[in-house]
């Protein structure tokens, strides 16, 4: 094998370093997502096959956990949205703290990848479901979402499938749409994200609370939206590759200003 020159040495040095400062703060991260961000953030300029070396080289790769595969076979192919808005997901998850599970349920647009409402406490019955939803539809439709056409997917549990939650969707003209108990992708995307979450926060540390972990979650939601790059948009934000949409679709006239601290509130859904 051919000696590498000193010079090569060094700048492989200077970019494995940069490799496991990546790595110690986002442990499960492929090569991928490890080159995107430095292409992308640090707007160094590096082969995707040279990153993959140097990580196969110093045991950086991740390595494939064949328990997350599903064994189920789809019948029928999941529903792909073509603008924001138009598919969310909803789901949830729950996380061990010291004082015991925190439920976290998580609303998501299908596009953009967005999380547009988010919900996590010691409970999660269909009133906190809901109230994910709510934070959703107050932030997204300020003026109501009545004639946009949303659809929400959810698993068949007893919250999405309960009277008021039915009763609260069918008020606000919001279609719900429920995986099949045969199709492992029914619900691909939000259980997708919800997977991201706990690689990027959740399983990186020991939680105290349900405060603590509230809080944090807070700020991490608000870092995915702005920051966290997904390959299905070629390496954008949620957030750019809403802005992106909006750019190049004629038919808006302007983009919505979905962080802006006025809102237009819409009538609770708790109370439907």
């Amino acid at each position: 094998m051919r000696k590498q020159s000193y010079s090569v040495t060094l700048r492989n040095e200077h970019l494995v370093n940069k490799i496991k400062n990546i790595k110690a703060d986002h442990p499960f991260w492929g090569y991928r997502r490890v080159w995107a961000y430095l292409r992308y953030i640090d707007g160094l300029i590096v082969n995707k096959k040279r990153v993959y070396r140097l990580m196969r080289e110093h045991n950086l790769t991740v390595k494939p956990n064949t328990r997350l595969i599903a064994k189920r076979v789809s019948e029928r192919p999941k529903p792909r949205a073509d603008r924001p808005k138009q598919w969310w997901g909803i789901d949830m998850t729950k996380v061990m703290t010291e004082s015991g599970w925190v439920y976290v349920v998580i609303v998501l647009d299908w596009y953009t990848k967005k999380i547009v409402g988010h919900y996590s406490g010691k409970q999660a019955r269909t009133a906190e479901w809901l109230e994910a939803l709510e934070k959703g539809l107050n932030r997204e439709f300020p003026v109501g979402v009545r004639g946009h056409g949303l659809k929400l997917i959810s698993d068949n549990g007893s919250q999405p499938t309960s009277l008021s939650f039915m009763k609260a969707c069918s008020n606000l003209e919001v279609e719900q749409v429920f995986t099949s108990y045969n199709n492992p992708k029914g619900n691909a995307d939000t259980e997708r994200m919800i997977r991201t979450m706990k690689e990027e926060l959740f399983w990186l540390r020991e939680w105290e609370n349900e405060r603590e972990l509230s809080c944090e979650l807070e700020k991490w939601v608000e870092y995915y939206n702005r920051s966290y790059l997904h390959s299905a948009h070629g390496y954008r934000t949620p957030i750019q590759a809403e802005e992106e949409y909006y750019r190049n679709d004629t038919s808006h006239k302007m983009l919505p200003d979905y962080w802006g601290t006025i809102r237009l509130k819409m009538p609770s859904i708790l109370t439907s």
